[in-house]
């Protein structure tokens, strides 16, 4: 009888837990973990298609292509020689006689006329001279020296002091103090396509 009895409270003890297991309700995990899965994955996606779109889309640059300027800087840059400078001289006292130009292309010949890599003539149009140097002429220094031949007898007059008469100019608007300035005084670099270099007579 005793042993009996023990067997039943042992059958009873064991089914408590299961009965009380069955009378809880389920935790929010328990009932939501498929739904929170498929959330969590449907975020990854968001994600990595929100980088893609950014990648292909907000990074992309669309191509450029060279306009007409662009094109023409590249050719002038490919040779540094085609093209042309243009001298502008200033200063003239008046629109008589010419204006002479001389350019010089080294140290050895500067103040040199006859071994000027360029040298005009040019008539004055209101006090002023504009004259176009082809570039394949220019070495890549250069000095420039001009004055107004007032009476065009193709001589830089002087006073009788020895001063010029006439009024002159160089590259850099140079001036001697006692005489022409020197080349390292007036030297320039060759100057670019369609640069323009003023040079003032006084």
């Amino acid at each position: 009888m005793i042993f009996w009895i023990g067997v039943v409270l042992t059958q009873d003890s064991l089914a408590i837990p299961d009965l009380d297991y069955r009378g809880k309700e389920p935790g929010l995990w328990t009932k939501n973990h498929g739904n929170l899965l498929l959330g969590f994955v449907g975020i990854i996606l968001m994600v990595g298609a929100s980088m893609l779109f950014y990648q292909q889309n907000l990074l992309f640059e669309k191509p450029r292509f060279p306009d007409a300027e662009n094109i023409q800087a590249v050719l002038a840059a490919g040779d540094p020689t085609s093209g042309i400078v243009v001298i502008r001289i200033l200063g003239a006292a008046n629109d008589n006689g010419t204006i002479k130009i001389a350019i010089y292309g080294a140290e050895s010949t500067f103040e040199r006329p006859a071994d000027a890599v360029f040298a005009s003539v040019e008539p004055i149009t209101a006090g002023q001279v504009y004259i176009p140097v082809p570039l394949n002429a220019l070495p890549e220094k250069i000095a420039i020296a001009v004055f107004h031949d007032e009476n065009d007898d193709s001589i830089l007059n002087k006073n009788a002091i020895g001063f010029p008469s006439e009024r002159y100019g160089f590259s850099r608007n140079a001036r001697g103090l006692t005489g022409p300035p020197t080349w390292a005084q007036t030297v320039i670099a060759r100057p670019l396509n369609n640069e323009t270099i003023e040079v003032f007579v006084r």
